[in-house]
């Protein structure tokens, strides 16, 4: 299984990191061992907010590209994750702690992870695990998608759904299917959430005023998953570091009849076996039986989050209307951040691996969210995006943990809303250093470029701050 041009071992990966900020040497040397696989077809590409979870196979902020293999082990166990930004007409002067109050009560309850009753049929449901955001946007009146949709939000061609539908379907176990239809639309629980922002400063104007970006205005941002659809399916075709004993054991009793019914001969089942036992990159042929199994698995889940993440603006202009603003949004941009998609690298057709890393397409919106207590941006892409497999980090998180630790802001504050109906608890903000960091090294190797720095006003998480 080929895909490398030039001498096997031969891969230096790309390192775009801040000058004052180097990738931790554990993350690093993990990319450095990857970069020895044989069916790496580009150099893997550490990004600036490099990382490694230790219960991960691959470090966050990682691109990787190959010819002919899907290795999840590449990518995150919870596919298709993602990341929008929704902008309002309201501005600055809308957020009072009073409308705060009811418009996160109303959220965090239309939001709540525990509800038990299906938001979804049967039927709805094949069309979106089917269909993606085209299929949930004439259902949705309550949010404008503007024409820059990564993706359009779409991983099934309308030829591909016609000649495959009952193979697509099938991807899904009929057991994960009332789950499916009970968490769709949500933002999900760990560190996926929901954040009013207002535009503080514009750093490309034109930019900002093509989009309808404007000093003063609230704009909101969500992180939000594929719920339990995507962790199964991705598990389904991968061991998994992250899981614990129990989840192992149902994780084997979901799989075992799911392959063997699927495996249409004894090499097949082989094939699968492989899928059983623990590893780290577990290279899949994309054209094989199983290959083809796990793409159409992959491209349900995707289609489902995006979706999801549609009716999830919804909720939110819903949420807003009960606060007294406008029944109404627009969605900027929504982009996954977990993936495995074909795209077109120098020419050559390639198996994109993405982990907690998003697209970069030229001109279009870039989000680079910090935490909670810091800023984050909105930027543009760069022509440069292609040296790094047109990919940028899905965030500066970990970057404010190391370099924004000193306090910003004098009296400012986020406020924490969760879905107890607790009142909000408000943490100060810190500096935006590590923000800056990470976005400077974007702009300084032309990945993407910043247009607007967005202030947090009020979080929705399930748990403590992100």
């Amino acid at each position: 299984m080929g895909g490398r041009r030039g001498c096997p071992g031969c891969l230096r990966p790309v390192v775009v990191a801040p000058p004052d900020l180097p990738p931790p040497r554990e993350a690093l040397g993990l990319v450095e061992r990857l970069a020895q696989a044989p069916w790496l077809a580009r150099p893997p590409v550490a990004l600036p907010d490099l990382h490694w979870k230790p219960r991960l196979e691959a470090p966050s902020s990682l691109a990787t590209a190959t010819e002919e293999v899907l290795v999840l082990g590449l990518t995150s166990p919870s596919p298709h994750c993602g990341m929008g930004l929704a902008l309002t007409a309201v501005g600055a002067d809308f957020a009072t702690p009073e409308r705060l109050g009811r418009f996160f009560s109303a959220l965090s309850a239309r939001l709540d992870p525990r509800r038990g009753e299906p938001v979804l049929d049967e039927s709805a449901l094949d069309a979106v695990l089917l269909g993606g955001i085209p299929a949930w946007r004439e259902r949705e009146e309550r949010v404008a998608v503007m024409e820059v949709m990564d993706g359009e939000g779409a991983a099934f061609s309308p030829d591909e759904v016609d000649a495959r539908r009952a193979d697509i379907l099938r991807t899904v176990p009929s057991w994960l299917r009332p789950l499916a239809r009970r968490e769709f639309g949500l933002v999900g629980r760990g560190n996926h959430f929901l954040e009013m922002q207002v535009v503080e400063e514009l750093l490309d104007p034109a930019t900002a005023a093509e989009w309808g970006v404007e000093i003063g205005q609230v704009v909101l941002m969500a992180h939000a998953d594929s719920g339990h659809l995507g962790a199964v399916l991705g598990r389904l075709f991968a061991h998994r570091r992250k899981n614990t004993r129990r989840g192992r054991w149902l994780e084997w009793r979901a799989k075992l009849p799911y392959h063997l019914r699927r495996a249409s001969s004894a090499g097949a089942v082989l094939e699968r076996a492989r899928l059983f036992w623990p590893g780290r990159w577990v290279p899949i042929p994309a054209d094989s039986e199983t290959g083809r199994l796990c793409r159409w698995a992959l491209g349900a889940a995707a289609n489902y989050a995006a979706a999801g993440r549609l009716a999830l603006w919804g909720e939110v202009a819903a949420a807003l209307a009960a606060a007294g603003g406008p029944g109404r949004v627009r969605l900027l941009w929504d982009a996954p951040h977990n993936t495995i998609r074909r795209e077109e690298v120098d020419g050559r057709r390639l198996w994109v691996h993405r982990h907690n890393a998003a697209c970069v397409l030229l001109d279009r919106p870039v989000l680079l969210p910090g935490c909670a207590r810091t800023s984050s941006l909105l930027c543009a892409g760069e022509a440069g995006a292609g040296a790094a497999l047109n990919s940028a980090s899905h965030g500066a998180g970990r970057a404010a943990e190391r370099l924004g630790w000193t306090f910003g802001e004098v009296g400012g504050g986020t406020r924490l809303y969760g879905y107890d109906g607790a009142p909000p608890r408000v943490v100060s903000y810190l500096s935006d250093n590590g923000v800056w960091a990470v976005a400077g090294a974007l702009a300084a190797h032309s990945i993407a470029r910043p247009v607007a720095r967005l202030r947090p006003v009020a979080t929705l998480k399930d748990g403590d701050a992100r």
